[in-house]
């Protein structure tokens, strides 16, 4: 299996060259081209814990209810195009199974099938956040793709670090974060526009995304026409 990351950063997308017999996982209806030898097929399913509940959690986490999976059938080798829905970059991380990495909300966009996708409750912090209330927790040997707004940028972490909520993307598990606020009072930090913050603790790496979707969800928001009926 080959992974390339075309036109990195605003309009990204991965193309993933499969050998015969080979497969890869994505979010479903993140695929936009494919070989005509690929079979797809969608299920809610993983190689991690399966079934309806697990493909609710990850609704609750701001995925796709499915996940596709693309497999080169027929002895002949294939390839499949794949993008976030947001303008923005893919990042590739192979994971070597050492540690568990957690993707916020509407991050995780493919992986390869040998990798086990399950979901973490984040409780009050999570709804604090504004990020969901499950991150998507990726596990074992393989490559993770995430798909971010803007560009994505890898932050490593030895000791403390603050995030505005809506630019984390994701991070591993070595990692432990607590929400709080920007500024010296809960006021300042809304006053301020800066609001809610995650501030991350420990050594590991950490990626943030460079543009807030539900920040610029809420900007064109007040721009639009008021619904009608």
């Amino acid at each position: 299996m080959q992974i390339a990351i075309e036109d990195r950063g605003a309009f990204a997308s991965a193309i993933i060259q499969l050998d015969p017999g080979e497969s890869f996982v994505s979010e479903s209806g993140a695929m936009y081209r494919t070989s005509a030898q690929i079979d797809v097929d969608v299920t809610t399913r993983s190689r991690g814990k399966g079934g309806l509940l697990s493909g609710l959690k990850r609704m609750l986490g701001g995925e796709s209810f499915f996940l596709s999976t693309y497999l080169a059938a027929g002895g002949s080798a294939g390839e499949v195009g794949i993008a976030p829905t947001l303008p923005g970059d893919v990042m590739c991380v192979d994971l070597d199974g050492s540690m568990r990495w957690l993707c916020a909300g509407g991050s995780y966009l493919g992986s390869g099938p040998e990798l086990a996708l399950d979901t973490q409750f984040q409780g009050l912090r999570g709804m604090l956040s504004g990020e969901k209330m499950f991150f998507v927790s990726v596990a074992g040997e393989g490559p993770l793709l995430f798909g971010a707004y803007g560009a994505i940028l890898e932050v490593p972490v030895d000791g403390d670090l603050i995030v505005d909520s809506g630019h984390v993307v994701g991070f591993e598990e070595s990692l432990t974060y607590e929400v709080t606020k920007a500024g010296g009072s809960w006021l300042r930090s809304f006053l301020g526009g800066e609001g809610i913050v995650m501030k991350f603790r420990g050594q590991g790496r950490l990626l943030v995304q460079s543009h807030n979707p539900r920040a610029y969800g809420a900007r064109l928001g007040r721009l639009l026409p008021p619904r009608q009926g």
